[in-house]
């Protein structure tokens, strides 16, 4: 892993990068560099992958990234310009939008989320849209003076929620959908849980640009868009990779929305 990349504009596509698709998403990426060199943008050769995906977000030559929809809502307010999303069809959802599994152990016997008030809950981070302010949301209507669940065990990422959860060391987790579909390709606990529900639909991770590049936003829509033409068809099945969906910030003033509705509703955290 390289914490400090080579001087110039970066890219990366962290929200799905999994060791096992790692050479998919590098695929992806050289098919977008065809494009964006047609276009005559100079784009980085690789992707950079540092160890804190912030360090991505917040460089300042940042070409093309990946982020949750939480952050363009939240911290990273107009310091993005939204390119679109890239569409992994997601059960239950139009084109660009995405949603959570909500996981339990198969021999849980909660048949509701109502049943598992007072257990612990598993969360990837507390800034995640997928992972926690999902939860959030489908939780506030249950929760009283501000609680529902016992305790709350922060894992770092979806993929540590769902063995946190298989090993006992916590009891329910919201998993994003595609994330879920490559722990089923990948991560041998995942065939100790089920589905116990499934969250909202909302709009899914966006592929953004540093501010400083939004004078590019055309030209990055359409690099990304005919790129997903270009790539193979075992580099879209090992993403679960559909499509590129256009997409602006204001799209996801929904998150925001909805968690000033939670927290009106006197849940203001996952608690």
């Amino acid at each position: 892993m390289v914490d400090v990349p080579e001087p110039g504009p970066v890219a990366g596509l962290p929200m799905y990068d999994w060791p096992e698709v790692h050479d998919a998403v590098d695929a992806l990426w050289a098919a977008i560099v065809v494009r964006l060199g047609v276009a005559g943008v100079d784009a980085p050769d690789s992707l950079w992958r540092p160890t804190d995906v912030a360090d991505l977000w917040s460089h300042p030559d940042l070409l093309v990234g990946e982020t949750c929809g939480a952050q363009v809502a939240g911290e990273y307010r107009g310091r993005f310009e939204v390119l679109g999303v890239l569409d992994h069809a997601v059960d239950g959802c139009r084109p660009g939008d995405y949603r959570s599994v909500v996981v339990v152990r198969d021999d849980d016997p909660a048949e509701g989320l109502a049943d598992l008030r007072g257990r612990v809950a598993v969360v990837n981070g507390r800034r995640s849209q997928s992972g926690c302010y999902a939860l959030q949301s489908e939780v506030a209507p249950l929760a009283v003076d501000g609680r529902f669940f016992a305790s709350v065990v922060e894992s770092g990422a979806h993929r540590a929620s769902i063995r946190a959860v298989a090993e006992g060391r916590g009891d329910v987790a919201c998993i994003d959908a595609v994330s879920w579909l490559l722990a089923l390709d990948h991560e041998p606990t995942v065939d100790g849980l089920r589905i116990l529900a499934w969250t909202d639909p909302l709009p899914a991770p966006t592929v953004v640009t540093g501010w400083a590049n939004g004078g590019l936003r055309d030209v990055l829509v359409a690099a990304v868009g005919e790129a997903l033409t270009l790539v193979d068809l075992e580099v879209r099945e090992a993403l679960h990779l559909y499509g590129f969906v256009p997409r602006t910030a204001a799209d996801y003033d929904v998150l925001a929305d909805r968690l000033a509705t939670a927290t009106a509703a006197g849940y203001p955290t996952v608690a």
